[in-house]
């Protein structure tokens, strides 16, 4: 029986999970048709084949966590055909994800099921058909989890490769292998604070933030000047075989990680068990890039934008008027068109943004973000976040869960912007019409937000706790209200 040691990192999703806040990442793939039970039995065995660690359970010795092949592994047990009403609507399909967001794995079994639901009436009021996939986290991040779920599509004209597009968050070309070499050993010197070190200051910074300034401030930055962009600074410590590295930061960005913070307001309490989940018909890109191109902006920035107006209004429209609301924001620290390692894993860090809710329009919403989304596209902070994100992850599990939540009740929840493919693709010969997915919140955190683009269209969604923001709808609805009325002022 094949046991292979899971990554401090994640196993750190595992110990995070909470009947109230599980560590699962759904996506829905919306068909223009349905599946058979045999389609969607074959896809999965073989993304099985592909990725051992789907046919493996999570398991715990001593302090460690391995996964382990399960010797009862069943196809059948993971994958299902569910059966809607006659003339079921989208909503029906939302509503039973909402209902699965709340259930947790088997920890007997691998951590992840795939269900095709339907019949469901889809965006252009055909019949169809939705795809539900659940991962647990601790088998890989959200990013490629997509890849693996694009993976397993077929794109419809010849030529096209069903991948994620690059996300210039991270940003900057790769170097090669002598050069890393060269860099590598000076930011390993510089780094001179132990991850264990690190994780300790933090968990002081839950009742001391100015201790932890002192006792982080004095590590030397050269070495994230070497190490600007995060996938740099991985592959680095790769190249020299190293895999639990030290922590670099500086002070200004810590001082960011333990300030950053969300007003209280109308959906700030503690998560319930019910979930709820809405997200939008496709709606075109092409006007998103037409604003973006006017005021000099990325489409991230014109989407992003709108989701503030959104929120703003929402919050406003029940009795709160802040400046601004925090995200955490997920930056990948690998390629994404690398050829996908066996184990998966999770590569990216998560930084915070403080999304301006204050701009009386649009252009001055889309402007304060641009500017924002800029500040962070050239720091360090993804480097920071990495290795305080490891350093954590090296810690006891009581002293990790307490930095964790200190830092995820600092924002409102996750924020995903994912570029996804620019053409059709199908699904054992059904094309797919749009896809959505949603990372976890963790913590208290009561809504997490994604964006996703794909064949020329936008996907907008929300998954919340249900007691504190019963009406995602409404954010879905605001959302693509604001972007209307950005596209109209063109005209």
């Amino acid at each position: 029986m094949t046991a292979t040691p899971m990554s401090a990192q994640d196993a750190l999703w595992l110990t995070m999970d909470r009947p109230n806040n599980l560590m699962v990442v759904d996506v829905a793939v919306v068909l223009a048709g349905t599946l058979t039970a045999d389609d969607l039995r074959s896809g999965f065995a073989a993304l099985v084949q592909r990725h051992p660690v789907f046919g493996r359970r999570a398991e715990s010795r001593g302090t460690s966590w391995y996964w382990v092949d399960d010797p009862d592994f069943d196809i059948d047990r993971h994958v299902a055909m569910v059966a809607l009403p006659p003339g079921a609507q989208m909503v029906d399909v939302q509503r039973y994800l909402a209902v699965e967001r709340g259930r947790a794995f088997d920890r007997d079994h691998p951590l992840w099921s795939a269900v095709v639901v339907g019949p469901v009436i889809v965006a252009d009021g055909s019949p169809g058909s939705v795809v539900i996939t659940r991962f647990h986290h601790a088998i890989a991040d959200g990013v490629r989890l997509t890849q693996v779920m694009l993976g397993m599509l077929d794109p419809t004209s010849v030529g096209e490769v069903p991948m994620v597009s690059r996300n210039g968050t991270s940003g900057g070309a790769f170097v090669s292998v002598d050069s890393l070499r060269a860099g590598a050993a000076e930011t390993l010197r510089v780094a001179s604070t132990s991850t264990r070190a690190v994780a300790t200051a933090l968990a002081r910074a839950v009742t001391n933030p100015l201790g932890t300034l002192t006792s982080l401030g004095g590590v030397a930055t050269s070495g994230l000047k070497a190490f600007r962009h995060p996938d740099r600074f991985v592959d680095a410590l790769e190249v020299l075989g190293i895999d639990d590295h030290r922590s670099v930061n500086d002070m200004t960005s810590v001082s960011k990680l333990l300030t950053s913070s969300t007003e209280r307001t109308v959906w700030t309490g503690k998560p319930g068990l019910a979930k709820a989940v809405a997200w939008s018909d496709p709606f075109p890109l092409e006007g998103v890039k037409r604003v973006a191109r006017s005021h000099g902006a990325t489409v991230n920035d014109v989407l992003v934008a709108a989701l503030a107006g959104a929120v703003k209004k929402y919050l406003a429209g029940r009795g709160d008027d802040i400046d601004e609301v925090v995200w955490m924001v997920p930056v990948n620290l690998k390629p994404f068109d690398e050829e996908l390692p066996e184990d998966l894993g999770n590569y990216f860090a998560l930084v915070m943004l403080d999304m301006p809710l204050n701009g009386a329009t649009p252009a001055e919403r889309i402007a304060e973000l641009r500017s924002r989304m800029l500040r962070i596209k050239n720091s360090d902070e993804p480097v920071l976040t990495f290795g305080l994100q490891r350093a954590i992850s090296m810690s006891p599990s009581r002293m990790a869960t307490a930095v964790t939540n200190f830092f995820a009740n600092k924002a409102v929840g996750v924020l995903t912007n994912v570029p996804g493919p620019r053409s059709e693709l199908s699904f054992a010969g059904v094309p797919v019409q749009q896809v959505i997915g949603f990372a976890p919140c963790s913590g208290d955190q009561p809504l997490t937000a994604t964006i996703f683009t794909y064949n020329g269209s936008v996907t907008v969604g929300f998954a919340s706790d249900a007691g504190l923001v019963p009406d995602p709808q409404t954010l879905v609805t605001l959302v693509v209200d604001e972007v209307e009325q950005m596209v109209a002022g063109l005209a």
